[in-house]
């Protein structure tokens, strides 16, 4: 491919400053680097033409030139996936969101905001409170992840428990297909009962179907106040039971954490956090409750007393404040920042039901303490809707190609112990280039070819994030 005359034309198309080549002394050969890639370690990027659009109409003009060209496209959002979904390895075109990062409208009466899908989560938090509202899907990479990434990989996070995933809060899209058509589904209204609602194939298809540019997304009041409660688990069983007990008081659940003495180690050193507590503990829990009034205060302590009159615990603590609340969030979530700056990790996300997860963590630890010998395993999640983060930590006189080619050959196994206690293989990070050949262990083989056919339809000549998914 001529590069130089694809950065020329597509400069003609949307205007030369939106255009970079690499090494065109525009910038930095490591900053473009990083457009072109996520937080994984395992694929390293390797493209030429980096565009950052401006508006949907750009997008259109890069994706129907790419179209007629054949050239391949990798959408790139805040690149904090843990899947390999934003790697451009093969000399793709790359096209950054991050400008496309504005707030289009606002509807008061309907409580939504029109918003570009480059829009950083934080941001969209903040313009949502600036207006008295609340957008409640949260998590550790709010702070660099793009609204529209969020889109694309259905993300959930830590209030997944109380406010579902980030489908039930999109209530209109805007995107560009594989042949550079825009589709606008309405956001301006609650009902719209008039056949398919496409635009939830786009929800969590990874760039794969189309590239996400605009979103309408639903607000709802925010919580009134908040507490946090840390507790000292001294087994795994326990947590299940301590969960099971918040249904018992008539609190609203907002999060429900947890994460090993492992976790907590790497946290505190990365961090310089204190201890929680004088004496360790093998686990650790994050519950989170929205509190109104004083009896919703005495509820707190009534579970705190609850769970521990039943020994479920060895210490707890209510935050008294929302400077602690803070303190033990950062327990919670420092840990995928304080192991991937650290340490070369193979990360697992999964999901399993409940009722499952002290069945199958007994089969998976007997597994891994087979397979590896010698590694250290970081294991914590979303316990609350089932999402366990399994990381396998990269011994250091380990180099990352033996290291992920011993874990690719582990990696079967675990999934196949998923898929018999009826889990995925991915709960929220998605598919990407990681788990594309074990999709099969969470869909049948009917589902992928509908899969098939509806990426045929949307982009038939396959140029959006190929290889991602399927």
């Amino acid at each position: 491919m001529d590069f130089t005359k694809t950065k020329t034309e597509l400069g003609k198309l949307i205007g030369e400053k939106k255009v970079i080549q690499k090494n065109d002394g525009t910038m930095d050969d490591a900053l473009f680097d990083s457009y072109g890639t996520d937080r994984t370690k395992v694929y390293p990027p390797n493209y030429q033409v980096l565009v950052f659009p401006e508006s949907t109409e750009d997008v259109a003009s890069i994706v129907s030139y790419a179209y007629q060209n054949g050239i391949s496209i990798v959408p790139s959002g805040g690149r904090t996936g843990y899947a390999g979904g934003a790697v451009a390895k093969d000399g793709e075109i790359v096209i950054s969101m991050s400008k496309m990062n504005q707030v289009m409208d606002f509807d008061p009466f309907l409580g939504t905001l029109h918003i570009q899908a480059g829009m950083i989560t934080k941001n969209l938090h903040k313009e949502a409170e600036e207006r008295g509202f609340y957008f409640p899907v949260d998590f550790a990479a709010t702070g660099s992840s793009h609204i529209g990434g969020n889109i694309a990989t259905n993300a959930g996070g830590v209030r997944v428990v109380r406010y579902g995933l980030i489908r039930d809060w999109i209530l209109g899209l805007t995107v560009v297909t594989g042949k550079g058509e825009v589709f606008r589904f309405n956001g301006e209204i609650l009902k719209n009962n008039t056949g398919y609602d496409l635009k939830h194939l786009f929800i969590g298809s990874e760039g794969t179907l189309g590239i996400i540019t605009e979103a309408v997304v639903k607000l709802t009041k925010p919580p009134k106040d908040i507490r946090v409660i840390f507790l000292a688990v001294p087994e795994y069983k326990n947590i299940l039971e301590i969960f099971k007990e918040t249904h018992n008081f008539d609190l609203p659940l907002l999060a429900f954490e947890f994460l090993t003495d492992y976790c907590l180690d790497k946290v505190k050193e990365h961090l310089g956090v204190p201890d929680p507590f004088q004496a360790t503990s093998k686990y650790y829990v994050l519950m989170e409750f929205e509190v109104n009034n004083e009896t919703d205060e005495e509820k707190l302590y009534s579970i705190l007393e609850s769970i521990t009159e039943k020994e479920l615990i060895t210490d707890g603590s209510i935050a008294q404040n929302s400077r602690q609340n803070e303190t033990f969030w950062k327990y919670r979530e420092g840990i995928s920042e304080s192991l991937s700056l650290a340490y070369t990790v193979h990360k697992n996300d999964i999901s399993l039901p409940l009722r499952n997860m002290e069945a199958f963590l007994g089969e998976m630890t007997a597994l891994l303490s087979q397979k590896y010998q010698g590694f250290s395993i970081a294991l914590f999640g979303h316990i609350g809707d089932g999402n366990l983060h399994l990381n396998i930590v990269k011994p250091k006189d380990l180099s990352d190609e033996v290291f992920f080619k011993q874990c690719k050959q582990v990696d079967p196994e675990m999934f196949q112990l998923i898929q018999k206690y009826k889990g995925s293989i991915s709960a929220e990070h998605g598919i990407g280039l990681l788990k594309k050949d074990y999709l099969g262990f969470s869909r049948s083989q009917g589902e992928l070819d509908t899969m098939k056919a509806i990426k045929l339809a949307f982009d038939p000549k396959g140029i959006l994030n190929p290889g991602k998914v399927l």
